[in-house]
């Protein structure tokens, strides 16, 4: 009977807000650790648990993020919602401490918190003090209870740049049971690929609620590269214009020792190139041990001019990446040659440097398929592969040019995506 089903759909959500709360139990010392006060986030804690300043009187966006890149590619999107529409206001979630920095530096009048803790309580909190007309979730945010609840007090809820991983689709497989309870109470969802699409339909999502929209980040790439000069940025940092650069950007800790035997190859073959690693995570790296256990000199953006004559560089600032794909010849974007699934590959590409990427692409499957499939970008198998790619490319200019011409016409087909997704936030703006 429907009576039945109903009660039957619910018990998934009781389990799931017992699982919820036995994990905020068992790992309290450890989220305690990331979440206690600190000078800049006194009221961390107390907005993990949807204790929230103050009641935002006037009906809000909400839009939601986890991780630094799903901000950033949301950026052109919510310049456009407040061009278009000044009176609205948009308040945004972040996950990390590092999210809410980047995100007070790009939206200075927009209200940043914490996203609070899937449980229903706290969630039931959140939505009232919070006062969103509409949700906007950035890729595969999928959160129970924050979707049960929007459903019961009748508010909208979209996902946008939605993608589900090869790797991911494996692993959500196993849990189909519940997430046919939940993908239902979106309200709507767009998707980067077709696939992806297919996808989600099969893990319960209405399929007349699914579009397909392409992928946001090309939009972001393509506008960022627009505006930085590389010849402004040379003279920033006071590179001459024969120095060739290489750079090995967003690298996770797992991947530091193995790029560094490999840079320190280049470096004594290349007496003309500058490599640059910038770690992807400035709180975990062990780059500067592994450097100095292999007696390497170096110089730490933050400390120039310090060391800045030598031929690698460290990046342990936050938002220079983009600054250096800008005049590299070249980049290798990290977090694919471990088991982690890649980072962001169109970067580099929308200002016309070859990709080079790890065999474990998943996050990034589409994207680097279009790239690699373009002629833009060169697949490695491992650090020798790596190694031998590079020298490659160095010793053939030509094709380094040609292929940056490939990456970025990659770019140029996929762009479209922020209004597509912008037109299906304005339906549920204009009710």
């Amino acid at each position: 009977t429907y009576f039945s089903c109903i009660i039957g759909s619910m018990v998934y959500f009781w389990i799931y807000d017992f699982i919820i709360f036995l994990f905020i139990i068992f790992f309290f010392p450890f989220i305690w650790r990331r979440i206690k006060p600190e000078k800049d986030y006194p009221f961390d804690w107390k907005e993990r648990i949807g204790l929230y300043p103050e009641k935002i009187k006037e009906k809000s966006i909400w839009f939601q993020t986890v991780s630094v890149g799903e901000l950033f590619s949301i950026t052109p999107l919510i310049k456009k919602i407040r061009e278009k529409y000044p009176d609205e206001r948009i308040i945004i979630t972040v996950t990390t401490k590092t999210g809410r920095k980047i995100c007070l530096e790009n939206f200075p009048q927009i209200k940043v918190f914490f996203f609070p803790f899937d449980f229903s309580l706290i969630i039931r909190r959140a939505l009232h003090l919070l006062n969103p007309k509409l949700i906007v979730l950035v890729e595969t945010e999928i959160w129970p209870n924050l979707l049960r609840f929007a459903r019961r007090k009748g508010i909208p809820v979209i996902m946008i740049n939605g993608r589900i991983s090869p790797k991911s689709f494996s692993g959500y497989k196993k849990f189909r049971f519940f997430s046919k309870k939940v993908l239902p109470l979106l309200t709507e969802i767009a998707m980067r690929t077709e696939e992806e699409a297919r996808r989600i339909i099969y893990l319960g999502a209405e399929k007349e609620k699914v579009k397909v929209v392409g992928s946001i980040k090309f939009d972001q790439a393509f506008s960022l590269s627009k505006k930085i000069s590389p010849e402004s940025i040379r003279n920033l940092y006071g590179i001459p214009e024969d120095k060739r650069i290489v750079v090995f950007g967003s690298l996770h800790p797992g991947e530091e020792a193995g790029i560094v035997k490999v840079v320190k190859r280049i470096l004594e073959k290349y007496k003309d190139v500058l490599c640059v690693i910038a770690p992807r995570f400035l709180d975990r790296t062990n780059i500067f041990k592994i450097l100095e256990d292999e007696k390497m000199e170096y110089g730490r953006r933050s400390k120039f001019p310090e060391n800045k004559d030598c031929n690698l560089w460290i990046i342990d600032t936050y938002g220079e990446l983009n600054n250096f794909y800008a005049i590299c010849e070249f980049a290798f974007v990290g977090g694919s040659l471990i088991r982690w699934g890649g980072q962001n590959p169109i970067e580099p590409a929308a200002f016309r440097k070859p990709v080079l990427f790890g065999k474990y692409n998943w996050h990034f499957f589409e994207e680097w398929k279009k790239i690699k499939g373009n002629g833009g970008g060169i697949e490695v198998e491992d650090y020798e592969d790596l190694y031998t790619k590079i020298c490659w490319l160095l010793d053939n200019p030509e094709e380094i040019r040609i292929k940056g011409e490939k990456a970025y016409r990659t770019v140029l087909e996929n762009t479209g995506a922020t209004l597509r997704n912008l037109e299906i936030i304005e339906k549920y703006l204009q009710v």
